[in-house]
């Protein structure tokens, strides 16, 4: 059998991302995850903080108003905070979180909830924020064996705050930021028109 080719997590379809299995051993656990981390930033180089809070990004699994493109990415840094509690709890005690502990597994419900102070927050404090997730977390799961992690229920907790999510959401963000693109250089050709 020969094996699949190698794929640029930073520029491939999404599609063809998660055909891969990022669970493999083989798989560069902390490459992929910087590969994807980078994709995610690239989304929104260069867009203007007033578009950040423009609801349209994606509907509210909770029946709430859309959301933006703040809360979501809010909401990737909410997950990076929540999983330094939850992966420092885990490397004392052995013990990782339980859907129970969310809403008894109602994410959208809790998520819902968490959407503030994303909402109403500057895009560069959020940014901040999400940065200062990053580094506080990636030394915590690099103390987990690459052997650890990829095991139940690590891999449940640690892989979605970081590849897992950013994954997820690249479905939304991406093409959120092609859209707020699109409607900029209108406004620009519209601008230069009159």
């Amino acid at each position: 059998m020969t094996p699949p080719a190698s794929i640029d997590l930073r520029r491939a379809q999404l599609t063809a991302i998660r055909s891969r299995d990022l669970r493999a051993p083989d798989r560069d656990m902390w490459a992929d995850e910087a590969a994807l981390w980078d994709r995610l930033n690239r989304t929104w180089t260069g867009l203007d903080d007033n578009v950040w809070h423009l609801p349209g990004a994606a509907r509210s699994d909770a029946g709430g108003p859309d959301w933006s493109l703040a809360e979501h990415v809010g909401h990737i840094a909410d997950w990076l905070e929540l999983a330094i509690g939850y992966t420092t709890r885990a490397l004392v005690s052995g013990v990782w979180p339980s859907d129970r502990d969310y809403d008894d597994g109602n994410f959208d419900t809790f998520n819902e909830r968490r959407r503030e102070p994303w909402a109403s927050m500057p895009r560069d404090a959020i940014l901040v924020r999400l940065d200062d997730a990053r580094q506080a977390l990636l030394p915590l799961a690099h103390r987990l064996t690459a052997e650890t992690i990829r095991q139940e229920p690590a891999w449940s907790w640690a892989y979605p705050a970081l590849h897992g999510h950013y994954l997820d959401h690249l479905a939304v963000i991406e093409p959120w930021t092609d859209e707020l693109r699109r409607r900029a250089a209108t406004a620009a050709t519209a601008d230069q028109v009159s």
